[in-house]
């Protein structure tokens, strides 16, 4: 059960695959120095956060849309934008290539040209000095007078494996306003916490979330067979509520139906519960999924994820037996106390 070395570099390309190959990636590249040059966070709440792109911004949308046409054209490989949203420092974009691409224009070349594209349009179009006066950020010509790049070097890209994964991608991309604005009014309890050391055999983990948590006395480790009555989850859901009214943290992956009708009925209540998570939070893209970013913004939640990016874990089709095993021996490594099992 030993965990993954953490990587931090989110720049590598995914080894042992062929980036010509028809498949479905996310790329996300971010401004040189993250200047938020592209859009503008606006809105008075996370329900009504949304991001207002600058004509550059607008542009970089328009251009990716446009290079994926073009390279539809020189190549005869039809390469398709699924979805895309532009955030004030940086863009995601989902692209879908349908064809086996020629050996010298795999994925990286595609997204090169889009973002040399970009960077000849704010050198043609734009003053980098007047944006960066406008949005507060720095100048973005180099020392000695030349002209920098609008995007940083490199790109991420996370490619779609799994059953399901498009439909998350995009519910994610949507859902990136209001984890920003979530971002920028709680910055302390949405900080990510790299090797982050809990539990009695000290394991290492990347933490997003109220870390104090794993300091609470009581930790109680949530776990319900899967194969439950309505009657039986009804009774365990009610087992749990009253020890985490009692102030203790419940601990699980939630897996189980019943477990996952705990993690409902102790969210809306908004009771403490350490969530321990089957995908990376080592990027600077990656954080909690939408509820779980929720209940760690307001203090009541810690999510923990165990695994590296790219480890077998987190790039399986679905979640094995083992796997459950191996999070909820981390969930009772975490717990200070124990239930019965229903």
């Amino acid at each position: 059960m030993e965990k993954a070395p953490v990587k931090h570099n989110r720049l590598r390309r995914m080894e042992n695959h062929d980036y010509t190959l028809p498949c479905i990636y996310l790329i996300t590249v971010t401004t040189e120095g993250r200047q938020r040059l592209l859009g503008t966070l606006v809105g008075d709440s996370a329900a009504t956060a949304a991001i207002e792109p600058t004509p550059l911004g607008a542009y970089v949308t328009e251009a990716f849309r446009q290079t994926a046409a073009e390279t539809t054209k020189k190549t005869s490989c039809r390469i398709q934008v699924l979805h895309y949203q532009i955030m004030p420092d940086h863009f995601h974009g989902i692209l879908y290539v349908r064809d086996t691409l020629p050996a010298d224009y795999a994925l990286g070349k595609i997204v090169a040209a889009w973002k040399s594209a970009c960077s000849h349009a704010l050198w043609a179009s734009f003053s980098s000095r007047d944006l960066s006066s406008e949005h507060g950020t720095k100048d973005l010509s180099s020392e000695h007078g030349t002209k920098a790049p609008l995007f940083s070097r490199g790109f991420n890209d996370r490619i779609l494996f799994r059953k399901g994964q498009l439909k998350t991608w995009v519910a994610y991309l949507n859902d990136n306003p209001r984890r920003l604005w979530l971002k920028w009014h709680f910055p302390d309890r949405l900080r990510k916490v790299y090797d982050f050391s809990a539990g009695k055999k000290g394991h290492r983990y990347t933490a997003v979330g109220n870390t104090f948590l794993v300091t609470y006395p009581e930790r109680l480790q949530v776990r319900c067979h899967r194969n439950l009555t309505e009657e039986q989850i009804q009774q365990e859901v009610e087992k749990y509520l009253e020890e985490a009214h009692r102030g203790t943290v419940l601990i699980s992956p939630f897996i189980s139906p019943a477990e996952k009708a705990v993690y409902e009925a102790c969210y809306q209540e908004k009771l403490p519960m350490i969530h321990i998570v089957n995908r990376s939070l080592d990027g600077k893209f990656n954080y909690p999924s939408g509820r779980d970013l929720s209940g760690c913004s307001e203090g009541f939640m810690l999510v923990l994820a165990p695994y590296a990016d790219y480890s077998s874990e987190t790039a399986a089709a679905r979640i094995t037996r083992a796997q459950c095993l191996d999070m909820n021996a981390y969930a009772a490594d975490l717990a200070t106390i124990t239930l019965s099992i229903a």
